[in-house]
């Protein structure tokens, strides 16, 4: 994709938005949850939940040319589903025409349902902008870390294969983000291999300036990352945190001195 370069990104925020008709007829509503983009495939992540019988999620990835027009790179149709709640990760591979770092990707996802033999849109058409980071990710995971609460003090998030000590935040280092003081994070790491431990470390840069271990809903026991659910929402709280013993590595660039 020659003069396409893009921009790189960790974090993603998400919407969830809700359509109901006035009527008693069925209704929808409708999310993106998180968008991890790479060089070779993006992974889209929609929750939800429709009173249709039959639906579909039509998703599409555009990449805006010289001329400023935006041109599709990819799209792909979800298997079908039915009624009830859904949280759904569609991924769409496009490593013969693959990304390079520096410019936006447009991600469009609208649901649809089947009426009279034929799949229509239901609900409203969600774009959201997004930024490839500089991995491929064919093959790789990818980890999304939720906050239910905010930050009491600025520092910094990591995302860390783990092994060694178990309260002590070593391991190869997946991703990092700026928290500020009163922020909620969802922060989406990408090109994480398949079935490797990992663990969310935050580093406050006042007060307490020890490593915090946030542990997930899957605490106690270790978080793998798998292709099953395409994001692994790993859900977490700073109040939950954890302090990492004693002696941390000498040479951790995230803490703060």
């Amino acid at each position: 994709m020659k003069g396409f370069h893009i921009l790189v990104a960790v974090g993603l925020l998400a919407a969830l938005i809700g359509v109901a008709p006035a009527s008693a007829g069925p209704a929808v509503a409708v999310g993106i949850y998180s968008i991890a983009a790479c060089k070779d495939e993006t992974t889209v992540v929609v929750n939800g939940s429709s009173t249709y019988s039959n639906n579909r999620l039509d998703v599409g990835v555009y990449y805006k040319n010289e001329k400023g027009q935006h041109v599709l790179l990819k799209q792909v149709y979800s298997p079908a589903f039915g009624a009830g709640s859904f949280m759904m990760a569609v991924s769409l591979a496009y490593s013969d025409n693959a990304a390079t770092e520096g410019e936006t990707l447009r991600v469009d996802v609208q649901l649809q349902a089947l009426s009279g033999g034929a799949y229509v849109d239901v609900g409203p058409l969600l774009m959201q902008n997004v930024s490839v980071a500089d991995k491929n990710c064919i093959g790789k995971c990818t980890v999304t870390v939720d906050t239910a609460d905010k930050a009491s003090t600025s520092g910094t998030l990591t995302l860390r294969s783990h092994y060694g000590e178990w309260f002590r935040p070593e391991g190869r280092l997946h991703g990092a983000l700026p928290v500020s003081a009163g922020q909620k994070v969802r922060a989406v790491f990408v090109g994480v291999p398949c079935g490797w431990t990992v663990r969310a470390w935050y580093y406050p840069k006042s007060g307490d300036k020890t490593p915090k271990m946030l542990p997930s809903q899957y605490w106690p026991n270790e978080f793998q990352a798998n292709s099953l659910d395409g994001t692994n929402p790993y859900t977490t709280a700073f109040a939950k945190a954890l302090k990492a013993t004693h002696p941390t590595e000498a040479d951790d660039p995230f803490i703060a001195r």
